[in-house]
């Protein structure tokens, strides 16, 4: 019996698969922060067959073996906000959403609400320490980064109102104040993990923990092993569109060279058809 055309069908359904994941490298090339993935292949159980010289293998195909995250990181590009950011290194921005679940992402792009909450587009809240503003120490556990000090008073100086705020490679926070003041509001926190391949891709460029990753570990930014914080800039898409190219070439080689299987496994049972009948 022949079975090439089982064997081709694995693999062009395998090959769908593969070619599922280039076009959404391909379209998400220009999104922040995004993390290429890649496809690969393993062999289908062969089967055992007699043969004079004893017991035989013949494989059945292929099948979807992984589909793994590059975790590189992208080109950085400057832009004109203050409070943009980008991890330059190891880790993720640690966001938390409105029922307190926590999620992760290399997305900088922040922006302060309306209530002083240091957010991302999707409204999540930034993770990270408030700092006393008189020696910079940090305060208590991590928590949301809220602005709160809309007013400045310090060392004898007048009353002043918050006029912009600034980000350093440590991830700190600064406010500018009228009166001349700048105070450090709060640090942002920085997440890193054992596994990070088994990370779990929710979309909005966020992941989520699983109990293959393990637990995030947090720390400051530029401290152990974490990277540290690209102030004014965005991480971009690690997306080579020239790999994607050459992906998309060998998977269409791939299909014709298995439709040409089935065709002459095909042509095959037809001649032996006739030479029955």
């Amino acid at each position: 019996m022949l079975n090439g055309i089982s064997a081709a069908i694995s693999a062009i359904k395998t090959l769908e698969k593969k070619l599922n994941v280039t076009a959404n490298n391909t379209a998400n090339v220009n999104t922040q922060g995004f993390k290429a993935s890649n496809a690969s292949s393993a062999e289908v159980s062969p089967q055992n067959l007699p043969a004079t010289a004893g017991a035989a293998q013949i494989g059945r195909g292929t099948t979807l073996g992984q589909i793994s995250q590059n975790y590189s990181s992208g080109s950085y590009e400057p832009t004109s906000s203050a409070t943009d950011m980008a991890v330059g290194g190891t880790g993720y921005f640690i966001v938390k959403d409105f029922q307190g679940a926590e999620y992760y992402t290399r997305d900088g792009q922040f922006s302060f609400d309306k209530d002083g909450r240091f957010v991302n587009t999707a409204g999540q809240v930034v993770q990270g320490w408030e700092l006393d503003p008189n020696t910079g120490e940090t305060q208590g556990s991590i928590k949301d980064a809220t602005l709160t000090s809309f007013y400045s008073s310090t060392n004898g100086a007048g009353a002043g109102n918050l006029q912009a705020v600034g980000t350093n490679r440590d991830g700190v926070i600064t406010g500018s104040y009228s009166n001349g003041d700048v105070l450090d509001l709060f640090q942002v926190a920085i997440a890193k993990f054992n596994n990070p391949q088994a990370l779990n891709k929710i979309g909005n460029n966020l992941y989520s923990r699983t109990t293959a990753s393990g637990d995030a570990i947090t720390g400051m930014p530029g401290t152990n092993g974490l990277g540290s914080i690209i102030p004014g800039a965005l991480e971009q898409s690690n997306v080579d569109l020239g790999t994607e190219a050459v992906k998309l070439i060998m998977i269409q080689r791939s299909f014709q060279a298995n439709l040409s299987v089935i065709r002459t496994e095909d042509e095959i049972k037809g001649d032996l058809i006739d030479i029955i009948s």
